[in-house]
């Protein structure tokens, strides 16, 4: 039985569909993403949240067809403009960096630390663009300066090794919107940085997405971060995504026991603090380990005989544009509004 409701046919930048990942274990595949399947619209910004393992930079890695040896993209395809083969690993030096475009985490693990930061910015350029050496250096400044270095020109000669983390950051960005991407994935772009720079490196990715009307899809666990800058969230547990919809409404409302157990461990800038902040009890399962029924079950304070037997289904609810996988969610027999786990 699938895990994941048909998704509706809409024009989209990209499409995800029943995406699954997979690695040889002792006991034989493990299948650490599961049927995960989402689409991204022209200019959207779709923010992907869970906790640490729960799938989410696997996912990135599979569109840009990046898992590493011996994983495999097992199931499902990934559509460019209805184009099942426009993100085929055969072509990806033509459409990585054009197409779809990725900052990573770390950008001393994307950034050549033996390169000058200029060679790596007009590789690009020439590359994909045919731009002239002339040209190229002129862009790069351009591009450099759009993401707040001072001094671009200097920056040009240097190595990565010399630049902050912030800096490097920035760089990363550059390189990343040199050619117009139409989805730019973030994956926790601002997890190093301290707060001030954060918010420098988000309000350059809104910049740059309302500039160059990009799609972007933020990879974080930190709601906080994802709720002021997207349009619409998936939360994924235990590599599925298990609740999705529009920001306000899966803010406000939220439908799965994982997502309202996720935003009562934020603590709030305007409610006096708790003695002790709310936390989800039990560990996440170890990725790729089959479990039976829900896995969200045995730290759920709601969870009832089924949901230890049955994995739900991650469905759209009603006329909404909301998707859930809980047996509990719309349920008229369970409480509309969750608690988190105590």
């Amino acid at each position: 039985m699938s895990l994941v409701e048909p998704m509706p046919e809409i024009d989209a930048v990209v499409v995800v569909d029943s995406l699954s990942v997979t690695f040889p274990s002792d006991e034989g595949a493990a299948e650490v993403v599961r049927g995960v399947s989402f689409s991204v619209g022209k200019g959207q910004r779709i923010g992907l949240v869970g906790e640490s393992g729960s799938g989410k930079s696997l996912t990135a890695r599979a569109i840009m067809q990046l898992i590493p040896s011996p994983g495999t993209v097992s199931a499902g395809e990934i559509r460019v403009a209805g184009n099942s083969a426009a993100l085929s690993t055969s072509n990806a030096p033509q459409w990585r960096g054009t197409t779809v475009a990725m900052i990573t985490q770390d950008p001393l693990s994307s950034l050549n630390p033996l390169v000058r930061i200029g060679v790596q910015i007009t590789e690009m350029l020439r590359h994909h663009l045919n731009y002239t050496r002339t040209q190229a250096r002129a862009r790069a400044v351009e591009l450099l300066s759009a993401v707040g270095i001072p001094n671009p020109p200097r920056t040009l000669r240097q190595f990565p090794s010399v630049l902050s983390g912030g800096m490097r950051q920035r760089v990363a960005l550059a390189i990343a919107i040199s050619c117009n991407p139409s989805l730019l994935i973030a994956d926790e772009p601002t997890t190093a940085l301290d707060v001030t720079i954060q918010a420098q490196v988000l309000d350059l990715l809104e910049e740059m997405s309302a500039t160059h009307h990009s799609a972007v899809l933020l990879i974080s666990h930190d709601l906080g971060v994802v709720a002021n800058f997207c349009d619409e969230i998936l939360v994924m547990y235990a590599g599925r995504i298990v609740e999705s919809g529009p920001t306000d409404q899966l803010i406000e409302d939220p439908l799965h026991p994982y997502t309202t157990a996720l935003l009562t461990s934020v603590p709030s800038m305007t409610e006096a603090l708790p003695e002790r902040l709310a936390s989800i009890a039990g560990s996440p399962p170890v990725g790729g380990v089959a479990v039976k029924g829900c896995a969200f079950a045995p730290r759920c304070a709601l969870a009832q005989p089924e949901c230890f037997e049955d994995e739900p289904v991650l469905r759209q609810l009603d006329v909404s544009v909301r998707r859930v996988a809980c047996h509990a969610a719309g349920n008229a027999t369970w409480p509309r509004r969750f608690q988190g786990p105590s």
